[in-house]
């Protein structure tokens, strides 16, 4: 009988504490588009983001924002509501909020801390550039050389996808974390041997940013994609990093449905940890049209500690 009283009482406990779960979530619009307010879900926080997947030489795709929810154990525990945008553009890149239920929607997002997006200016240098293209400008800086033919291109990109590239800032990886990290690479086998540095200052990418610190994690680097109807898979291989990386993209928008690649990432200390994310652990952003999932992890404690200390310090935002 005791027994059976502790099983109720312990039934009655799983019960009340996924009550409190459920109810420290936000609720979230989840559909694309601006003014958007079709389905709904449950997350962490709220989230509102542009999604332009690009793959290597194919063109940047129409962008279109997407809202959702966004959950992991790679968010920070106290991200204030904010967005971000480019200068002289009402249209946000990204905005975080959970104030409230349902608070990414166009007229509740005015009301949060505004930030500009600084964009850079940086060397462009390789088939992608127009001829008498000697510089572009971007949200990032881009170098990335392929170790097999010693070719080497830069350029300047934008974040493509939510969070996958943020969490990259500052890093050189090995394959390329999405397909907005590469310039002109058409085929699988072509990604494996490339190795692609990201970073947000200007001209960052007029020699190739060394990381200097011990790549200890033994990591796979893989490729998979499917666009416009044809699945790609790489074999595997081994690489070296600070970081063990995976990101998975699967999508309704656009030609390409799905991306998912394994591969190991070290940073140059050069470039701020994100305020919204920690260094290790997951995210996951959920929309009616699109899912992304990121992960790092790394064995090293030092690796954590150098992550933690460059974390960016919020700054105060405007607001209407």
């Amino acid at each position: 009988m005791p027994k059976t009283k502790w099983r109720l009482s312990h039934s009655s406990l799983l019960l009340f504490i996924a009550q409190i779960t459920i109810s420290d979530a936000v609720k979230c619009h989840d559909c694309v588009g601006m003014d958007c307010t079709g389905s709904f879900c449950n997350g962490d926080y709220c989230m509102m983001s542009q999604y332009a997947p690009r793959w290597g030489i194919l063109p940047w795709e129409v962008s279109e924002l997407v809202k959702g929810c966004v959950n992991g154990s790679m968010l920070a525990k106290d991200i204030r509501d904010h967005c971000e945008y480019a200068n002289g553009s009402d249209k946000p890149f990204t905005c975080f909020c959970n104030g409230e239920d349902l608070c990414n929607t166009r007229g509740k997002l005015r009301k949060v801390e505004k930030e500009d997006v600084e964009f850079v200016q940086c060397v462009c240098d390789g088939a992608h550039c127009r001829t008498d293209e000697k510089t572009c400008i971007g949200e990032f800086c881009t170098y990335v050389i392929n170790h097999a033919t010693k070719q080497v291109e830069k350029g300047c990109t934008n974040a493509s996808v939510p969070l996958i590239e943020r969490r990259a800032i500052g890093s050189c990886m090995t394959p390329p974390i999405t397909g907005a990290m590469h310039h002109t690479a058409r085929h699988l086998p072509n990604l494996l041997p490339l190795e692609s540095c990201i970073c947000g200052t200007d001209y960052c990418n007029t020699a190739k940013p060394i990381p200097t610190v011990p790549e200890k994690e033994k990591c796979t680097a893989f490729i998979e994609v499917t666009t416009m109807g044809t699945n790609m898979k790489s074999r595997n291989i081994s690489c070296s990093g600070e970081y063990c990386f995976t990101a998975t993209i699967k999508s309704k928008l656009g030609i390409m449905s799905s991306y998912h690649t394994l591969g190991c990432a070290s940073f140059t200390a050069e470039d701020p940890l994100p305020e919204e994310l920690n260094p290790t652990g997951c995210a996951v952003f959920s929309s009616e049209n699109v899912e992304v999932e990121t992960c790092f992890k790394t064995s090293g404690k030092s690796a954590v500690s150098r992550a933690l200390a460059s974390k960016q310090i919020p700054s105060k935002g405007s607001s209407e």
